[in-house]
């Protein structure tokens, strides 16, 4: 009896547990989902913006693959040279055009008409010089990196916002809470057919035995009636 009081109580406790894991995927999935915005290789995260380094224009500083974190909000005449900025470019890839985001080092600022043109390369000798107009600039590098990071995180965030991604997040957990709370229904309910089957025996066996002693009852108050009877009839 132990034993399965035991076992109860530890299939409780994987129940509990698994309503909160599903629960903490499904909270997950959601915030991850409705507060994460990533366009190209830049991705925004309540607040939070980095940027996946796709080439090695900036070595040593950072390299191809890592994760660098950018702040977006700042001000142009703030900016000075020596800064590395992120910004919109253009690459050419098989012949077509993509928009991508670009981190160089300023190296010189010009200030025409008061518009801001910034001019950058990159830290490795074999970078492209290239002139940066102001309202190209996405953010400026606050010197924080995770190296090694920044192509799993985009193609993570590509993951969870797909449909597969949907599916694994979402769909599957709630499925299997689903179930396990089916299960425990059909237990539940089981346990109370169990429990009201015994109770109607229970019940079956008493009044069996009420009415076996009534008649018994009933049989011995006959019996004695008629030990009384019987010296009257002598009598007469």
């Amino acid at each position: 009896m132990e034993n399965i009081t035991k076992k109860k109580a530890t299939w409780k406790l994987i129940g509990n547990i698994a309503f909160w894991v599903v629960l903490a995927f499904v909270f997950f999935y959601a915030v991850f989902a409705l507060f994460t915005k990533q366009d190209e290789n830049s991705s925004s995260f309540l607040g939070i913006s980095t940027l996946s380094v796709q080439s090695d224009s900036m070595s040593p500083t950072f390299n191809s693959g890592d994760l660098i974190f950018v702040d977006t909000k700042f001000e142009l005449a703030d900016l000075e040279v020596d800064d590395v900025i992120t910004y919109k470019t253009f690459v050419e890839v098989n012949g077509e055009e993509y928009l991508i985001y670009n981190s160089h080092r300023i190296t010189e600022i010009e200030v025409i008409d008061g518009v801001y043109w910034f001019t950058t390369d990159g830290d490795n000798p074999l970078a492209v010089e290239e002139l940066v107009f102001q309202s190209d600039i996405f953010g400026v590098w606050n010197g924080r990196k995770l190296t090694g990071l920044g192509n799993f995180t985009d193609g993570f965030i590509d993951f969870v916002k797909s449909p597969i991604g949907f599916f694994l997040f979402i769909v599957l957990p709630c499925f299997a809470f689903l179930v396990y709370e089916v299960i425990k229904f059909v237990k539940v309910v089981s346990d109370y057919n169990v429990q009201k089957a015994v109770g109607d025996q229970t019940a079956l066996k008493e009044e069996a035995i009420k009415i076996a002693k009534a008649q018994l009852e009933a049989e011995q108050l006959a019996k004695q009636e008629a030990k009384v009877e019987e010296p009257k009839k002598e009598e007469n």
